[in-house]
């Protein structure tokens, strides 16, 4: 306003600094790096280095040094910012430049993709891709960007922006960190998006894992198995935290002797999940190649023999996952994508850090208390936000007690498949480390589902003359909340037969009747497991009677530690109903009498928890106005924020 006869070229310039000062000093960073902002806006733009010792060099000058080096060219003076002259060394190595001085040696990764020798650069490229997992698309893109002819400072940045996204660029950052002994929530993320799908694949149009497998996935893997088969098991495995996920018949055209060598390689990872799969891939193989027999029962010793060892490594697994899946949940770009790709994403994350961590102390200051404590709340939401589509995986089976008993289903499964041609020694290494394994799992948890068979099956109904069957006989015809819990772990594993529907109606109705009276560890667990029943039988009715009495028993008890599971239930009764418009409308207004009914003392972990919620489901989040307004109202002044 002080200047109104800017011309509009000058007031688009005005426009573009205004918006940079308000941006943190990382994001004015990243939109500065390759120039091109900078120049159309017409902006002067400072790109100084500081090096150890306040040394400060402006960074097109290093780099033209860089490039020097990489090419065996004479290298200029280095001259810092004050025009002093530095006695500092380049010299490039193995891709990577150096600047050497006095104590200091700093390193520069992928540098020498500075050369201005097309011919030096592919070769270069091509040492660096062999020891970084790169997606194809993403393969091909810096391809592309190496080979210009007119190849600047900008392409290379965009180049290293690329590689950044690497699975090994991320490991080795968090190693270097957690050998330091410090460790932050920021820390077990990457830094670059990219990096998800390079531990996975690029999803083009899949809707359900089935069609990923068998489209995307086994593209890429069939891609990284030309490539180098050896190290393609390495990056293939980590992949593996289902079964479906074990690529079998693939592995059957990959050259024994490589693959032998590539499933031996894994034995020195803590890598519990991909070494299930690598024993299923091994009892694939070995009724045609004995060798694989041996390798299967190396693969057991490193698994079953430790049953300590194995639990410290799932509680890393564990406590990685949980911050993945609260991460990927959140993301605005990431959350998109559809919720199988989000869990074999986090899953895959949570076997790389759980190879740079390896085994975590499941004490009180444990890993996996630190990340319940950091992204709990956001990861069960999460997971139960997803029920109307994966509503038969839990979110409190991420605990070592369940992923124990997951491993060992595996392998058992594993060995099932060969019937009566099972080596003995595995059978016996199994049936020997059984008891020790499981000891702390639930019943019948080794045939739970794992995390990435969360889809619904329609039960099974269960013959007549069977246990099974006269259970669910006795509990039609007695419908009590203690016949009722019994089926717990049943539906865990199988599901819940829906001719029985009516029976846990029974019940439901019983406990409004009987809150007063029925102990809160009892009806908290029968509603959970009601409102499961409801989810995967999309049963709205049985929903609508579930979350009623969660909101009844609420507002009667008032009792604080009781809003968030609460929510929890009404959370997962929204996946009852097919029409998502229609569920999340109900579910909004259920929030909304929870916020009602809520004493002041947890008003704010109600706003907490409608607040994760908004992160984690845009549609939702827009529907949940009231329910803020609600619980801001109560909040006493000073609380409100």
């Amino acid at each position: 306003m002080s200047k109104p006869d800017l011309t509009p070229e000058q007031l688009s310039r005005f426009r573009v600094a205004f918006a940079l000062r308000r941006m943190g000093q990382e994001l004015q960073s990243d939109v500065l790096m390759d120039g091109t902002v900078a120049e159309q806006a017409g902006i002067t733009v400072s790109t100084p280095i500081s090096l150890p010792e306040g040394v400060v060099l402006d960074r097109n000058n290093l780099l033209s040094a860089f490039q020097k080096a990489a090419d065996g060219e004479p290298i200029p003076d280095i001259v810092d910012l004050a025009g002093v002259k530095r006695d500092i060394k380049i010299d490039v190595q193995n891709g990577t430049a150096f600047a050497t001085y006095g104590t200091h040696r700093v390193a520069f990764p992928q540098a020498a993709l500075l050369s201005a020798k097309l011919e030096r650069r592919l070769q270069i490229l091509s040492a660096i891709v062999k020891n970084n997992t790169l997606a194809r698309c993403a393969r091909e893109q810096l391809q592309s960007l190496v080979s210009k002819p007119d190849y600047s400072h900008a392409d290379f940045f965009a180049a290293r922006r690329i590689l950044v996204g690497a699975p090994e660029s991320f490991a080795t950052a968090l190693r270097e960190v957690a050998n330091k002994g410090t460790l932050s929530k920021k820390d077990l993320l990457p830094s670059e998006t990219s990096h998800w799908e390079n531990l996975t694949a690029t999803r083009r149009g899949a809707v359900v894992l089935t069609e990923f497998i068998k489209g995307e996935l086994s593209e890429e893997r069939a891609w990284r198995i030309a490539e180098d088969p050896k190290e393609a098991v390495d990056t293939i495995s980590l992949t593996f935290g289902g079964p479906e996920l074990v690529p079998l018949e693939a592995m059957r055209a990959v050259d024994p002797d490589g693959l032998l060598a590539g499933l031996k390689h894994l034995l020195q990872f803590p890598d519990p999940l991909a070494l299930a799969g690598a024993f299923d891939i091994c009892a694939d193989r070995a009724p045609i190649d004995p060798r694989f027999v041996g390798v299967g029962d190396e693969i057991l010793d490193r698994l079953l023999e430790d049953p300590a060892r194995l639990r410290n490594e799932l509680t890393t697994f564990a406590a990685a996952f949980i911050i993945a899946t609260a991460y990927l949940a959140e993301h605005e770009t990431l959350r998109k994508q559809p919720i199988f790709w989000r869990r074999l994403a986090a899953a895959s994350h949570a076997s790389l850090v759980t190879r740079v961590l390896g085994g975590s102390d499941e004490g009180e200051s444990s890993l996996l208390t630190w990340a319940m404590r950091l992204s709990g709340k956001t990861y069960y939401l999460s997971v139960l936000n997803d029920a109307h589509s994966e509503a038969r995986w839990r979110p409190d089976w991420m605990s070592p007690n369940h992923l124990m008993a997951d491993v060992y289903g595996r392998l058992q499964g594993s060995v099932q498949r060969l019937g009566e041609g099972v080596p003995e020694i595995w059978r016996t290494k199994l049936e020997k480390a059984e008891s020790a394994v499981l000891k702390d799992a639930p019943p019948l948890a080794r045939t739970f589902p794992s995390v990435l068979q969360g889809w619904v099956a329609a039960a099974e109904k269960p013959a007549d003359d069977t246990d099974v069957g006269r259970m669910y006989a006795d509990f039609v015809r007695e419908p009590t909340l203690e016949n009722f819990l019994y089926f717990t772990p049943l539906v865990f594993a199988f599901g819940f037969v829906a001719d029985a529907r009516d029976a846990v109606l029974k019940v439901v109705q019983s406990l409004r009747a009987g809150l007063a009276t029925t102990p809160p560890e009892f009806a908290q667990a029968a509603l959970d497991l009601a409102a499961l029943i409801a989810a995967q039988n999309r049963d709205p009715e049985l929903a609508d009677a579930v979350a009623a009495v969660a909101v009844e028993r609420f507002a009667l008890t008032q009792d604080v530690d009781r809003l968030f599971p609460t929510a929890a239930v009404i959370v997962e009764c929204a996946a009852a109903r097919a029409d998502r418009t229609e569920a999340l409308s109900v579910l909004a207004r259920r929030l909304e009498n929870l916020a009602f009914v809520a004493p002041t003392a947890v008003l704010s972990e109600a706003l907490d928890t409608f607040r994760i919620l908004q992160s984690i489901n845009a549609e939702l989040g827009s529907l949940l106005g009231r329910s803020i307004a609600t619980a801001r109202l109560g909040l006493p002044r000073t609380a409100v924020a």
